[in-house]
């Protein structure tokens, strides 16, 4: 069994570039796997069913279609750019896995969590209550019913908010983020061996002790400048990438928002 896990791809009509590099995981790397995992942020942003009749996104869709049709098994995850998934499973044959945001499974004999990554960074109060509302199921309902000019501005407006790009420069938060050490923890605590998540935008793999026993946090870097990802067979686990290209474009979402 190969298994790839990929996140924070951030595919966008603005970038080409990075959809041609995604056209080209699926065409190589994707089709000599038997699962491939999507942790989440596979879209700058998604405003729902609507996005699947426009041409933002329509080279993805059809290659994800293709691999599918050609039986590799292919799963998504929520992330906090694209989660109003309905009509995605039947468009390319991803399934979106239960429980939205987050899924097990097992490999090499040890449980592996799987999330985009975004619960595990160890925000609360206002901004976290907001994130809670919008996912909620009634404004899924609202918001994918507006007109889709209405709806791409609703979420090019979220991503403002969420990048606080209305506060001065000087006061902007830092464009990096981190997890949460003591959710981490938790995670394993609950029996997790492994947990494979994105949204920090950085390639890693860090070693845990819980309990005697040893447990791998990996997490996964964004596209900005390169595609990466993360393998996985027999229970051996490897991240890789490809080298950088010459001219880097800005990090994808900056601080993982």
């Amino acid at each position: 069994m190969r298994r790839l896990f990929v996140s924070d791809v951030h595919l966008t009509p603005r970038r080409p570039e990075r959809t041609a590099r995604f056209l080209a995981f699926l065409a190589r790397e994707a089709r000599a796997a038997d699962e491939l995992y999507i942790l989440g942020d596979l879209f700058d942003f998604w405003i729902g069913p609507k996005h699947l009749g426009q041409p933002d996104y329509g080279d993805a869709l059809e290659a994800l279609r293709r691999l599918t049709s050609d039986g590799v098994r292919a799963y998504f995850v929520l992330g906090n750019r694209d989660f109003y998934m309905e009509g995605f499973e039947g468009a390319t044959g991803v399934r979106v896995v239960p429980g939205r945001t987050e899924h097990e499974i097992a490999a090499g004999g040890r449980r592996v969590y799987l999330c985009h990554g975004e619960y595990l960074e160890g925000r609360r109060g206002f901004w976290r209550n907001v994130q809670e509302f919008i996912r909620s199921r009634v404004v899924e309902w609202a918001y994918t019913r507006l007109p889709g000019w209405w709806a791409k501005r609703g979420a090019r407006f979220y991503r403002w908010v969420s990048e606080r790009r209305f506060l001065p420069r000087r006061r902007r938060p830092p464009r990096s983020i981190a997890l949460s050490d003591a959710l981490v923890a938790e995670r394993f605590c609950a029996g997790a061996d492994v947990i494979v998540c994105g949204h920090v935008h950085r390639a890693e793999e860090r070693a845990y002790t819980v309990d005697g026993r040893a447990k791998t946090l990996l997490t996964l870097g964004d596209w900005s400048d390169r595609p990466n990802w993360l393998v996985e067979e027999d229970g051996r686990w490897e991240l890789r990438e490809h080298p950088a290209e010459p001219t880097a474009e800005p990090s994808a979402g900056g601080n993982g928002t």
